[in-house]
């Protein structure tokens, strides 16, 4: 064969060769690993459910009709502290201011503390030395002051028509328990745990909100 039609052959072979070479596969994002609440006593329902995730976080907006400002939706915790888990495992983290419900009384007791690791503004309720709800209010019950955002961007001071764009479906209304006649609670529980947030309504706007366990969210005056 004519030297100069054989390396002709040579090229035309390693090129068809080249464009059978599988690509080089697409470089992954690795998902950011999920993070699940430890379930409070009784209850195991809690720990099947997720905290924050991506989907979970939705972009700032001044505008009060636009999407809402979700600062977390997840309903198992305040700050790094979770529903169901024991006081006594964060109790180094920093210095609480205890309610002293529970001085003199026997282990076990319902006491309310604040600060330690909590966002600023929020309360949190611990029985049997396990975390059962959150409160957005400090343990004298101020509410002035408090800017911090609770679960689903929801604000003390926002209006009840703009707490249900933020809610999923499925909220429940029930007339307030001390003042029936201007207040009530408006409640949602998630369908797929035991967990659930509870808003007092007055005057068409929030007044108070926590949310946790949904046996603790029943409960009108925290501890009482």
């Amino acid at each position: 064969m004519n030297p100069m039609l054989r390396q002709g052959s040579a090229l035309l072979i390693a090129a068809g060769l080249a464009g059978c070479t599988a690509p080089e596969p697409p470089v992954l994002a690795t998902p950011s690993p999920k993070v699940t609440a430890p379930a409070p006593p009784g209850n195991a329902e809690v720990a099947k459910r997720p905290s924050d995730s991506a989907s979970d976080v939705a972009s700032d907006s001044d505008d009060d009709a636009a999407a809402p400002s979700v600062v977390s939706v997840a309903l198992d915790h305040a700050g790094d502290v979770l529903i169901g888990q024991r006081f006594s495992e964060v109790e180094a983290e920093g210095e609480w201011h205890s309610a002293g419900l529970s001085d003199g009384e026997a282990a076990g007791a319902c006491e309310y503390y604040e600060r330690g690791s909590l966002p600023e503004g929020v309360a949190m309720m611990v029985e049997d030395d396990h975390v059962q709800r959150f409160d957005l209010a400090s343990i004298d019950g101020s509410t002035e002051a408090i800017a911090q955002p609770g679960p689903f961007g929801l604000r003390l001071g926002m209006s009840e028509a703009e707490a249900l764009k933020r809610l999923p479906p499925g909220s429940t209304r029930a007339p307030h328990a001390y003042d029936p006649e201007t207040g009530h609670y408006l409640t949602w529980q998630d369908p797929g745990s035991d967990l659930a947030i509870r808003l007092e309504i007055f005057e068409g706007m929030i007044s108070t909100m926590y949310w946790g366990a949904s046996g603790a969210v029943e409960l009108k005056e925290g501890c009482a």
